[in-house]
């Protein structure tokens, strides 16, 4: 009987201990960095995962397509639509300055695009050093942080060209004020090229240009969001 006892006491001390773990495994509450509710919905995936940046309805109202493309040379994917919320959403970070909102974008897809990317550089799109001194950062390098060890902003814009004011066949002329940093070395390195919003893949192929003229050994591309048809806009 005082065997059973012990035994019974014992194997409460084991649930105990492995409650406690599972609770230091649970993210503090936090709240969304979107609609600023409450993350109640903290799931298995968010709490080994760290803490999430958004909450489960923020999360859905992004349309997830994750597609590859490879129409321009190079394994491009898309994670969103670029859609109305995902337009407003983007606004608010990159027109209104509210960097908090970074982190949410990739918030469910970070860890798996981590294991991908680990042994590749980045390079994000160019902006023209006045937006991101004026914004107080540069919104692609704060969307996609963290995905690789290492970013190194090789391309630059030398005229503040707003490529969303621009026709299709405007837009081809990207490259004209597009400059490559001698001073950066991606010979024989893998090359992971990012962007928030891809329209008509102007900006990415004269990137990718000059990227792979620098000799890249391999080069992806991960874009956040696509335009289905910019000709909507």
């Amino acid at each position: 009987m005082l065997q059973q006892v012990k035994s019974f006491f014992s194997r409460i001390g084991g649930l105990r201990q492995w409650k406690m773990r599972l609770q230091k495994l649970r993210p503090k509450m936090v709240k969304c960095r979107i609609c600023f509710q409450d993350i109640f919905d903290i799931n298995m995936h968010q709490a080994l995962h760290s803490q999430m940046q958004i909450c489960q309805k923020c999360q859905n109202q992004f349309t997830t397509i994750f597609e590859s493309d490879r129409s321009i040379g190079s394994k491009v994917t898309v994670l969103y639509d670029y859609d109305e919320f995902m337009k407003t959403t983007l606004f608010k970070l990159k027109a209104c300055g509210d960097i908090e909102i970074a982190p949410a974008f990739l918030a469910y897809h970070r860890p798996s695009l981590k294991a991908h990317y680990w042994n590749y550089v980045m390079i994000p799109a160019p902006s023209h050093p006045h937006h991101d001194s004026n914004r107080g950062f540069n919104h692609v390098e704060e969307i996609f942080a963290g995905i690789t060890s290492q970013v190194v902003k090789a391309i630059r814009k030398t005229e503040e060209r707003k490529q969303s004011d621009l026709s299709a066949i405007e837009r081809q002329a990207i490259g004209e004020i597009l400059r490559w940093d001698e001073s950066v070395d991606i010979i024989g390195k893998n090359v992971l090229f990012v962007d928030d919003v891809m329209t008509t893949g102007a900006t990415i192929k004269a990137c990718l240009k000059m990227i792979s003229f620098h000799g890249a050994k391999t080069i992806e591309v991960l874009v956040l969001s696509r335009v289905q048809d910019y000709r909507q806009r």
